[in-house]
């Protein structure tokens, strides 16, 4: 009461320089973001990218619903949310399994008018700053003829929130690229990935549905994956991953639903890195080979570790969890079934633990082990596989 009796004391002259700095003391106090503003798509802005170019950090663009031929290229530190209303919020049927947002499916950013090769959605590079995207379904981006493969979506160096979308009908190549570069991708950027890929569908794209170069530590959880694989004659051989894990990619995967892929989780040239991979909570089935694949980069390297804990896998064309050349593997408190070959298969694997699994019904062994030269494998319940419970191959002592 006092500051404002002292204020209303002085004169005009004198109050303006104490308002402006009381209001300069606001905005460090408050932060820039409380004067963010809310963009409106197509009231305010005509388009996306127009709303893009006018934004400032920490201003949302509200996209109504409709059909927005265009390529949208985030903007550092801007949120791209679409229009709720009274209903957008509820939840409905959607192409696959899971129910999705209304908004999602009614908001819709189509890359089939785009002519010259690029991402359909991309994110600023290198930036610690927060970004949202959420509520939309991406799809249909021509095979260039370029021969040029890019995702739908590239995250590429930053850490976006990406949730309750919708990625699709990509012929180039996959759905989501998240990667801080490096190793064998090119040189790795300052800041490295850490996106929330949270409750998105994707789906029916030819080639990988999520994508992890190395430097990505993104956090890839309760999303739907199905029916990504490779279309073309010469690859159709290839294994096409709802998730896919390059070189040093950490990135911790749970509770997701993947299926009808080339496989549910598959690395390649899985690399030395000093954070294990993480594969928790997940259902994998009916996927054409493995539900999780692990392949090291040549022999074994320290620091090439896996931890595989409470995941259903089933139903797969050839083994449920398939390791080869990884330093150490922990597998546990999974239900692993009828998958057409071995339960858990592991070939050139360091030290393992196979503990609390219910493992049955596979059409070969329940666990074979190829050239394991330590496996502790205790408390697990293996039943009704076709050929053996436990398969001992190349054991050593």
């Amino acid at each position: 009461m006092q500051v404002c009796c002292n204020l209303y004391r002085l004169s005009s002259r004198s109050v303006r320089p104490v308002l402006f700095l009381f209001a300069v003391l606001l905005v460090l106090v408050l932060g820039t973001t409380a004067f963010a503003e809310d963009l409106l798509v197509p009231d305010d802005y005509f388009t996306i990218s127009e709303a893009l170019e006018a934004a400032f950090e920490g201003d949302t663009i509200v996209v109504y619903p409709g059909i927005y031929y265009e390529r949208v290229v985030m903007k550092e530190g801007v949120n791209l949310v679409s229009y709720a209303g009274d209903d957008g919020d509820d939840l409905v049927a959607g192409p696959g399994i899971k129910k999705v947002l209304r908004r999602t499916l009614r908001t819709i950013i189509d890359g089939s008018e785009l002519d010259e090769p690029g991402y359909l959605i991309s994110f600023p590079k290198d930036t610690t700053a927060p970004m949202t995207v959420d509520g939309f379904t991406f799809q249909n981006m021509a095979k260039y003829v370029s021969g040029v493969n890019l995702y739908l979506m590239e995250i590429r160096g930053c850490s976006p929130v990406v949730e309750n979308n919708i990625v699709t009908g990509n012929l180039s190549w996959g759905a989501i690229l998240s990667t801080g570069l490096g190793v064998g991708m090119g040189p790795a950027l300052d800041t490295v990935a850490r996106p929330v890929i949270r409750n998105n569908v994707v789906y029916k794209n030819y080639a990988v549905g999520m994508g992890n170069g190395s430097n990505s530590a993104a956090h890839i959880i309760d999303n739907e994956i199905f029916d990504n694989f490779y279309d073309d004659a010469g690859q159709r051989d290839r294994i096409a991953p709802a998730i896919g894990i390059r070189e040093q990619a950490r990135p911790i995967i749970e509770n997701n639903l993947c299926y009808r892929n080339g496989a549910g989780v598959g690395a390649v040239n899985f690399d030395s890195f000093e954070q294990p991979l993480i594969i928790k909570g997940n259902t994998f089935f009916n996927n054409k080979r493995a539900g999780i694949g692990l392949l090291g980069l040549g022999g074994l390297k320290t620091g090439v570790k896996a931890i595989i804990e409470n995941n259903t896998i089933y139903g797969n064309l050839t083994s449920g969890i398939r390791c080869t050349k990884v330093d150490s593997v922990v597998i546990r408190y999974n239900n692993i079934y009828d998958n057409r070959r071995s339960g858990i298969s592991l070939w050139d694997v360091g030290a393992t633990v196979i503990e609390d699994n219910e493992i049955h019904g596979n059409l070969t062994a329940g666990i074979r082990l190829l050239d394991v030269p330590s496996a502790r494998v205790q408390r697990n319940n293996i039943y009704r596989n076709v050929t053996a419970g436990i398969d001992f191959i190349g054991w050593k002592k």
